[in-house]
């Protein structure tokens, strides 16, 4: 049946870059969780960790004192998760420290690292956290951030406003990029775009890749991007978060070069793969797929695919599977399968059908087909069918047509004529045709041919011919053939010559004998070719009497005995006689006692021969005595000689009888002369 083998992904967070200190002021915690937007990366396909790349860089933002003009908001083209909070989540201190162990009194902040359990503040601790933030949020930048991230998280926005205008206004960048968050989420553009400059002049490098991030995607779809001063302005902010260490504004830049084919996307996507990002090494990875590289697609392929990332570890799979691998790339697939990657489900499946494991494919599809995968639905309908089960496979196939998989559709058709429902299978057949199912044109054409629909089965016959049936093109030269007029001939020739150009073996033994009786040999011994190695004996017949008179005699012996070897009497004959004329005589009487074993009188006549030749007239004597009684002149002529020898003078007499009858006249004649001769003597 018509099985057709065969990705929205998650790929594990990248890690940030080590080696930034934090400083009092500065807004990221490395160890901390945000408080974040739920969407997904609108640069990265994957749910890359937003917060991933928290330690900011070294204050070396050159500041940019461009343009102050009215800000047009994004368009709803990307979501805004490029606008993250900078987080802060306290955790509780150790039992051997302090009450707050490593807080620093200068700023306010908790230093954490070694000494601090992993786990969170309970609702007391964080109260009185709260409260001593409180009490220094009149006086302390640090704390007034913090304090209106607590209420963030809390869902007070109004408040947390407050705290965080108040810590950004005193200078604080940490609290200036969060404020643009809570403003950008507001939809409060100009604000965000403000909160976001002033940190990323005080060398925020989140805040500039914020900024860059919205000011790229404010630009219209269809503006141009060269000389346009907000591109520029979004790739200054951009790269400058990138060279301080911003994994994902690399990755963005990356993505830009790459959409605008530019030269540049690799060096960015390289900078963020090789700190951790797998979005990145995926690219790199597909970079180098499409150049021809695969050696370095599979490196890259593999540090991302080891990350988690499930379309890489697809590849992966699929460039392992291509080099042989099946163990590898069934472990990458299975991965990827465990992950819901649905088209991975479907390639285990096949992977594992090849295998001889039949349960664990059938498994893997329904995982698929569950998910919606119309190829592993499918499968695991014909898979059902080939064990039995027409009814769950018809569920199956109903659930392939269904997501548009013509295969379904065309295998209902199948499964529906052979319940000689023609009705039904009609209907399945027609809406895999008219989807383009080439295999199901060519079927539909047949039913409505079955009811003397010759007009629409030629439309469709034609439909499948041209969608690359090979079928849809044999059985409409037929039709062709059938109108007897030269351009119907022509037609037909056509068709077949394309059939067969496509492996069609009945096809090529039609156009093969086409061919052979223009007179153009060669071409016709490449047709039967075709059709010969396909099994069709009577072209393997052809085929060895074009080439026996192309004087390739070896090439013949092959054909004919092709041919024979499937029971074909005259090929039995022609390849005994090629055997017997150049000397192998065992063989040769073995084809013609095939032959003669059929009922044959040339294969018993041969037999004969081969046994005189050997100097043994008693084993010749009984084949050509079958040969004879069958009315093979010579055979009977032979029998006289060999009765004469004996002095068996009525034997003689009798088969000149028979060679009279039989033989050719100059034989004939001779017989009867002979024959004469014996009774002139028998009456003497």
């Amino acid at each position: 049946m018509g099985v057709r083998r065969g990705r929205s992904e998650r790929s594990a967070p990248a890690q940030p870059l080590p080696g930034h200190a934090q400083k009092p002021g500065d807004e990221p915690d490395p160890h901390a969780t945000a408080y974040a937007d739920t969407h997904g990366d609108p640069y990265a396909p994957e749910d890359t960790d937003p917060h991933a790349d928290i330690a900011d860089g070294p204050m070396t933002v050159v500041l940019d004192r461009g343009r102050a003009d009215a800000f047009v908001p994004p368009r709803g083209k990307r979501p805004d998760d490029y606008a993250v909070l900078v987080p802060f989540r306290p955790r509780r201190p150790s039992r051997s420290g302090p009450e707050f162990a490593g807080e620093d009194p200068s700023s306010g902040s908790l230093r954490i690292g070694a000494g601090l359990g992993d786990t969170d503040l309970d609702h007391r601790e964080l109260a009185e956290l709260e409260r001593r933030y409180r009490d220094r949020a009149g006086r302390d930048a640090t704390a007034a951030s913090r304090l209106g991230l607590m209420l963030l998280r809390r869902g007070e926005e109004d408040e947390a406003e407050t705290w965080l205008r108040r810590a950004a206004e005193a200078g604080h960048r940490g609290a200036a990029t969060n404020l643009g968050v809570l403003m950008h989420r507001q939809d409060r553009w100009d604000e965000a775009r403000r909160w976001w400059y002033r940190a990323a002049e005080a060398g925020s490098r989140i805040a500039a890749f914020s900024l860059g991030a919205l000011l790229l995607d404010a630009v219209p779809e269809d503006a141009p991007v060269h000389d346009n001063d907000d591109v520029s302005q979004a790739l200054y902010w951009l790269r400058n978060a990138a060279e301080a260490g911003h994994v994902r504004a690399a990755l963005v830049l990356g993505e830009f070069h790459e959409q605008q084919g530019q030269a540049g996307a690799e060096r960015w996507y390289r900078r963020a793969a090789e700190a951790g990002h797998p979005e990145a090494a995926y690219r790199l990875g597909r970079h180098g797929q499409e150049r021809g590289d695969e050696r370095a697609a599979s490196a890259w392929y593999l540090r991302a695919a080891s990350c988690g990332h499930v379309r890489a570890a697809v590849r992966l799979a699929r460039l392992l599977h291509r080099a042989g691998d099946t163990g590898e790339a069934e472990s990458w697939f299975r991965l990827a399968a465990e992950e819901g990657d649905p088209g991975a489900a479907r390639a285990l499946g096949f992977l594992l059908q090849d295998a001889g494991d039949t349960d664990g494919a059938a498994h893997w599809w329904r995982r698929a087909a569950e998910a919606g995968d119309g190829t592993a639905a499918n499968a695991l309908g014909a898979l059902l069918a080939a064990e039995g089960h027409p009814a769950e496979a018809a569920h199956w196939y109903e659930q392939a047509a269904a997501t548009g998989e013509s295969n379904g559709a065309f295998n209902l058709g199948l499964l529906h004529t052979a319940r000689d429902d023609e009705a039904s299978a009609e209907r399945w057949y027609r809406m895999a045709a008219y989807a383009g199912h080439a295999d199901a044109a060519n079927a539909l054409a047949g039913l409505l041919l079955s009811r003397e629909d010759e007009e629409e089965a030629e439309v469709w016959f034609a439909r499948a011919s041209e969608a690359g049936s090979i079928d849809g093109s044999y059985n409409l030269g037929i039709l062709y053939a059938r109108r007897s007029t030269p351009d119907g001939q022509a037609a037909a020739e056509r068709c077949w010559e394309r059939a067969a150009e496509g492996g069609h073996p009945d096809a090529a033994l039609q156009f093969g004998l086409i061919l052979e009786r223009r007179g153009a040999d060669e071409a016709a011994v490449r047709a039967y070719r075709v059709a010969a190695s396909a099994g069709r004996t009577l072209a393997a017949v052809r085929l060895g009497g074009l080439l026996a008179r192309l004087n390739d005699l070896e090439g013949a012996e092959h054909w004919y005995a092709a041919a024979a070897d499937d029971g074909h009497v005259p090929a039995m004959l022609r390849c005994g006689t090629l055997l017997a004329r150049r000397g192998a005589e065992r063989s040769a009487a073995r084809r013609f006692r095939a032959a003669a074993d059929t009922g044959s009188i040339a294969g018993a006549w041969n037999l004969g021969l081969i046994h005189l030749r050997r100097g043994d007239p008693e084993g010749a004597e009984p084949w050509l005595r079958t040969a004879a009684e069958g009315g093979h002149g010579r055979a009977a002529m032979r029998l006289v000689v060999l009765a004469l020898k004996a002095d068996d003078t009525r034997t003689a007499e009798r088969w000149c009888t028979t060679v009279i009858a039989h033989a050719p006249p100059e034989l004939a004649e001779r017989a009867r002369l002979l024959l004469r001769a014996l009774r002139s003597e028998m009456a003497s």
